[in-house]
């Protein structure tokens, strides 16, 4: 599994790299630990992820996004990828953006997690507040909410910090009939982060700290679907 899945990614890093030469953008990331709102999604073990992104000047933009995953002996997600599309755009002069698309959430090997998210939000100067939805929150058949927001401030000498709050709520997060997944058993919660970034030509390094308010018997101090505060560290390559 974990061979199939490092392969996974790569092919994902290598069209990266092949399609950012062409006029898209990309990146390429190890991380110490997929956080996905949270909840750990390598059983806090590292991660290989990749992304494209296409822009245009209309506002409109396009995306992939994959990463490898480790939900536990017994799942055969071990690859997730992300299908994003959208549009953004200046409201006036004001200084204030809003967003709104749709991203699906693609599992090979276990398409019973699959699932369409909707959001929108609002942007201004450092501070960003977003709202999505989803019918089918991680295949279980019931809806779920995520409504997040969050701070960050960048000097010219290649530091920034960043602060981030979110709250997942709605009927997926009551749903206990034993779907895998990351919220199957934890009721609603808010998810955090804290983090200091630096950023060196086209490498930019972050470290951050993590966690819920999940308490027992929801807490989960390690391993698979670790949501108790801990530290990630990652290292991005922008492309090209």
């Amino acid at each position: 599994m974990k061979v199939l899945r490092v392969f996974s990614v790569g092919l994902v890093l290598s069209l990266a790299a092949s399609i950012a030469v062409a006029g898209f953008s990309g990146t390429a990331t190890v991380t110490s630990d997929y956080d996905y709102r949270g909840i750990a999604q390598t059983a806090t073990d590292p991660a290989l992820q990749g992304s494209l992104v296409f822009e245009h000047d209309s506002g409109f933009y396009a995306s992939v996004w994959g990463s490898s995953l480790d939900w536990g002996d017994g799942s055969d997600a071990d690859i997730e990828l992300d299908y994003t599309a959208g549009i953004s755009r200046e409201i006036g002069t004001s200084g204030v953006s809003w967003d709104a698309g749709l991203l699906f959430y693609h599992y090979p090997g276990l398409s019973a997690a699959n699932f369409l998210e909707f959001y929108g939000g609002f942007s201004y100067a450092s501070i960003s507040v977003k709202l999505s939805y989803s019918d089918d929150f991680a295949g279980v058949g019931e809806s779920g909410w995520y409504l997040n927001a969050g701070w960050s401030h960048a000097w010219e000498n290649g530091w920034n910090v960043l602060v981030y709050g979110g709250y997942s709520f709605g009927d997926a997060f009551d749903d206990n009939q034993g779907h895998e997944g990351p919220a199957i058993g934890f009721p609603d919660y808010i998810n955090y982060g804290i983090g200091a970034g630096y950023t060196w030509k086209k490498l930019y390094f972050e470290l951050k700290g993590v966690g819920t308010d999940l308490g027992a018997p929801h807490r989960v101090n390690d391993g698979v679907f670790a949501n108790d505060f801990r530290a990630v560290f990652s290292l991005t390559l922008a492309l090209p």
